[in-house]
């Protein structure tokens, strides 16, 4: 039966518990879209952070159940790229962009930077051998970062010009030679600046 049903659906046969829980990732980026579509930054943050968190999940699970798979890889891959790339995008066109495109061009601009310093520095990973350590920053606190800024700039007012900077550097960073050891230190700090953040994110966001 399993192989009548896998030859119907050959896509299907890769489905596991870490592939699942990417998947999950996947649907909390979409449902992070539909309240953004709503202009309902808290709810679209907390379901980034729940992808970003299932994201942080599946690889530990692949790894510890020895599930590390090059299907997994690529769809760890779409995943990533999709919540971690296309999301901001349309949160600052939604949010700090509006009508007011060319008014704002300098915005628009670094984050297209941004987003396409993600897309290649997910290619990247694909291609290399030695997946012991990440070259240049992860794409996922990326995006954290990325979306701390923008936080900032509609909760509080704050200037458009440091999320600037914020998109640019960020988007060097992630395309750069740097080597980060996985699960070390850095990545436990960031976790913790996450967990802060969402606080955050529930107590004063209008």
């Amino acid at each position: 039966m399993r192989k009548k049903f896998v030859r119907a659906f050959p896509a299907l046969q890769h489905i596991n518990i870490p592939n699942t829980i990417t998947s999950l990732g996947f649907v909390f980026g979409i449902i992070a879209c539909y309240f953004l579509t709503q202009a309902r930054l808290r709810e679209a943050i907390i379901f980034l952070a729940l992808a970003s968190t299932m994201d942080g999940i599946d690889g530990f699970v692949a790894t510890k159940l020895n599930q590390q798979t090059i299907f997994g890889q690529y769809v760890d891959t779409l995943v990533d790229f999709f919540t971690c790339g296309i999301v901001p995008i349309w949160m600052v066109f939604d949010l700090l962009v509006g009508d007011a495109f060319f008014d704002n061009i300098f915005i628009v601009l670094a984050l297209i930077f941004y987003c396409l310093c993600a897309l290649w520095r997910l290619a990247y990973y694909n291609i290399i051998e030695n997946h012991a350590h990440f070259t240049g920053l992860p794409v996922p606190g990326s995006m954290m970062i990325v979306t701390m800024s923008i936080w900032g700039v509609v909760t509080f007012e704050l200037s458009v010009w440091p999320s600037v900077v914020a998109f640019v550097v960020i988007g060097v960073l992630m395309i750069s030679g740097i080597t980060l050891e996985k699960y070390g230190l850095w990545q436990k700090a960031l976790s913790v600046m996450g967990l802060v953040f969402v606080g955050l994110v529930l107590f004063f966001t209008p």
